[in-house]
């Protein structure tokens, strides 16, 4: 109970009983994460009361979520490093036919919501906490083809996009720099998260105010290099790099899969500052500044026959022009993996999709 305390300390719901509530409720319901709510509060009157809080007009999950919020930021202030992975999650609520606010996910037939979530962590793999969570659903699946797809992609703004979210949570990383100003804070995504937007906000950011959080992306796609004034090049980012002499190689251990062995992987590892060229059909606004960025390339040495090498390109602000500088974004990169652990305790041990409550009067 002492955790729950700490952690709602900055509860405020408008009414000292409601704050005392909701510490009394998340007691039973943290220890018992895949029961129903009457099973967990174990009687009549608890479980009334559990419903009765649900239902109040004072109680919502963002202001339970603010109180978890600011104990996460007091611990992300005791360290130096702090890296926020943020990704998307589709719960799958087909088998609940009465659930509300649902729509298409992969296709017509497979109903549920999107869930894009931002934790925070320490460079050990250390979980701090929570910090945001956006959901939605879709009204229909586009039945467009990939060039009408792309066209339209192309003609609307960042904001109206779905992927607005990965821009947006690392505005917010931006927020937690500026009140955390002795804590390096790294906004890390996977290869969707690799929007240009996000580099050129960085870069605006700096020149701007000077304190900002840093970026570490897995690049989904190899980017055309261009020359500081921006004048295109003939290479890309992959191929620049391979023009230089690798910073130093490490030994991974791989796992096996259903669809490889396990091995032990030799790396080299290439780094490289460069600046990207805009994207292409992209137009150039008044006052452009090429967007500079840090270039880290994995690539595996002497794979074994008909195995797929092993090949990571990481896009970043931060310095790497030693082995030791890229290797430790290498490591931070790996702390990624924490979010997909986070969605699968929502799902295997909190059985998320499983719940199916309905709005009940008192």
């Amino acid at each position: 109970m002492d955790w729950i305390i700490e952690e709602l300390a900055n509860l405020s719901l408008g009414d000292k009983r409601l704050n005392s509530r909701a510490c009394k409720l998340l007691s039973p319901l943290s220890h018992n994460p895949t029961d129903s709510i009457p099973v967990a509060c174990s009687g009549a009157g608890e479980t009334k009361a559990a419903y009765r809080f649900f239902d109040n007009d004072h109680v919502s999950a963002e202001k339970i979520q603010e109180s978890h919020y600011e104990a996460t930021l007091a611990r992300m202030a005791q360290h130096d490093v702090v890296l926020i992975p943020q990704d998307t999650t589709v719960l799958n609520f087909s088998s609940q036919y009465k659930c509300q606010d649902a729509g298409p996910t992969t296709k017509d037939s497979r109903h549920g919501i999107y869930l894009h979530n931002t934790i925070a962590v320490a460079p050990e793999k250390i979980s701090l906490g929570h910090l945001s969570s956006k959901q939605w659903h879709r009204e229909g699946l586009q039945n467009i083809t990939k060039r009408q797809r792309t066209k339209k992609n192309y003609l609307t703004p960042i904001e109206e996009k779905e992927s607005y979210r990965w821009l947006e949570n690392y505005q917010r990383a931006n927020g937690y720099a500026k009140k955390l100003p002795h804590t390096t804070i790294v906004s890390i995504a996977d290869r969707e998260g690799d929007i240009y937007n996000i580099y050129e906000e960085a870069q605006e950011v700096f020149g701007n105010e000077g304190s900002k959080a840093h970026y570490l992306i897995r690049a989904r796609t190899d980017r055309r290099v261009c020359t500081e004034e921006g004048k295109r090049t003939d290479y890309k980012i992959k191929s620049a790099l391979r023009n230089q002499e690798p910073l130093g190689t490490f030994t991974l251990e791989l796992p096996g899969t259903k669809k490889r062995k396990g091995r032990s992987a030799k790396l080299a590892i290439y780094a490289q500052r460069i600046y990207l060229s805009l994207p292409d059909k992209q137009k150039k606004k008044d006052g452009y500044k090429p967007v500079q960025i840090t270039a880290i390339l994995c690539i595996e040495l002497k794979p074994p026959k008909n195995a797929e090498a092993i090949e990571w390109l990481l896009i970043t602000d931060l310095s790497a022009t030693t082995f030791e500088e890229a290797y430790e974004k290498i490591q931070w990169y790996t702390c990624r993996w924490q979010i997909e652990l986070f969605f699968k305790v929502l799902k295997s041990e909190c059985t998320i999709e499983k719940p199916q409550l309905t709005e009940k009067k008192f």
